[in-house]
């Protein structure tokens, strides 16, 4: 009933709805970076109370009075001084500490002055021994006291030398000819176990020449000078290259003389200490020292060399079979070339005569692909050297012996084999081998280029087709 009465005396105020008071909560302002901290450390830390981490500032914020030392101002004092490099006794000041005034130290600076000794002479020396025609007693008086005054700075000398006093031009060497030559002298007069220097003016003033001519070049003797200099190192380089191959080519022959397998050979340890000792070949040379024994580490070519099993057990007579792993693909494809052309097997029984006789002859294969590589090189040279005296009017008949390039596959026929000028077998074999991918070839192809020669150059390529082996002469003539 109180709530009734109540609700009567506010009348229409308790119908209406009370008023929310909501409080404002303050805007959150957002955290500056403090200056010196790291991106990284403050985004850690970042919306987190970094009351502890932040840095303090423990001196004074206003500006500190500069605070002196609390020793006692040092004294100076302002002292006359005396440098003993002066001759003319000439009178300075300079500021020094009282405590360390001396009245006999000698100035500190005065040990830099180095003063060369300039030789002297009598009288008596200089009519006997220093006196000649084209130097009078008071030129070189006056010579002899400006080398003094200048310490020997020769520059120096021949600009402040006075030739007009004495009516002689004198240049910079003929000063120095002069007081070297005095000097040469009395050194033997008074010392004649010493060991003067001597100075050779005619050699400097040819020096000076060849300097003067070398600046006082053209362009157009610049170019040349370079353009004999790139000739000079091109033929040097040839030259280099023509001594490798004849090198190689001797090693080749060498080998082709002696076995090429050492596994099938019969070497043992001992026999091979021996073999380093007999081919030494001496620098500059090519030729082997004579002996029974052919040694393969010698030769830059390839040579096959099979395993070789010295250590005390038990192993298969065809493991002495297997080609070595440095073997490229075209060798490789060589071998199984000929072994199919001539009906052999892949692998043989591995018994001991099969197995030496496999071995060496695989390996006069690869020595019969070498072979063919440098015959091919030589005739392309032959037929670039033909070329050049055709344009020049001359002209030369190659061998068929040469002409390896135009193997027909299958070999030679019997007409073309024994005669003056022709191979001297069949080359059946030989025709079987691929040789197109020779590095001396291309390395001839790639100069051969390079001197732009006007004819075309003969394609040394064979391969065991035989649309490429037997390409028609009169056709590659015309070309």
């Amino acid at each position: 009933m109180i709530g009734d009465a109540h609700q009567i005396l506010l009348g229409g105020a308790a119908d209406a709805p009370k008023e929310t008071t909501s409080k404002k909560t303050p805007k959150q302002t957002p955290i500056r970076k403090p200056e010196g901290m790291k991106r990284e450390l403050f985004n850690l830390i970042a919306g987190k109370d970094i009351t502890s981490v932040m840095p303090t500032d423990v001196k004074k914020t206003y500006k500190q009075k500069f605070q002196t030392g609390f020793r006692a101002v040092r004294k100076f004092k302002w002292i006359p001084f005396t440098n003993e490099g002066r001759t003319d006794n000439l009178m300075l000041n300079h500021w020094v500490r009282s405590d360390k005034i001396e009245a006999q130290t000698p100035y500190a600076f005065a040990k830099f002055n180095r003063v060369i000794e300039i030789p002297t002479y009598t009288d008596e020396e200089y009519e006997n021994h220093l006196k000649i025609a084209k130097w009078t007693r008071e030129e070189t008086d006056y010579l002899f006291d400006v080398c003094r005054q200048f310490d020997l700075r020769w520059f120096i000398v021949a600009d402040r030398y006075d030739c007009k006093k004495f009516g002689v031009n004198r240049s910079a060497e003929d000063l120095k000819e002069r007081f070297y030559q005095i000097q040469y002298e009395l050194q033997l007069l008074r010392d004649p176990s010493s060991t003067p220097t001597g100075y050779d003016a005619d050699h400097e003033r040819r020096r000076k020449e060849q300097l003067n001519k070398q600046w006082n070049r053209t362009k157009e003797q610049l170019q040349e000078e370079e353009n004999l200099i790139a000739e000079m190192r091109r033929i040097d380089q040839r030259k280099k290259e023509r001594e490798k191959k004849a090198h190689d080519l001797q090693k080749l022959i060498n080998m082709s003389e002696q076995p090429a397998s050492p596994s099938t050979a019969g070497f043992s340890g001992a026999a091979a200490g021996k073999r380093n000792k007999q081919f030494r070949t001496k620098a500059g040379s090519i030729s082997m020292a004579p002996g029974p024994l052919f040694n393969p580490l010698d030769i830059s070519v390839t040579a096959l060399r099979f395993s070789e099993f010295k250590s005390s057990g038990v192993h298969m007579r065809g493991q002495e079979m297997k080609l070595p792993t440095n073997i490229g693909q075209k060798k490789l494809k060589n071998i199984e070339v000929v072994l199919e052309k001539c009906k052999m097997e892949m692998n043989p029984v591995a018994s001991e005569s099969i197995m030496k006789v496999y071995n060496d002859f695989r390996s006069q294969i690869m020595l019969a692909q070498e072979l063919k590589s440098a015959m091919q090189t030589a005739e392309f040279e032959l037929e670039s050297l033909r070329t050049k005296l055709q344009e020049q009017g001359k002209d030369f008949d190659i061998d068929p012996r040469f002409r390896i390039s135009q193997l027909p596959e299958g070999g030679l026929d019997d007409d073309m084999v024994g005669g003056p000028g022709m191979a001297s077998t069949a080359r059946r074999i030989t025709s079987w081998i691929d040789c197109s991918s020779s590095k001396e070839i291309s390395t001839f192809q790639a100069n051969a280029r390079k001197r732009k020669a006007t004819a075309t150059t003969p394609t040394l390529t064979s391969t065991p087709s035989s649309s490429s082996m037997g390409g028609d002469p009169k056709r590659r003539k015309n070309n």
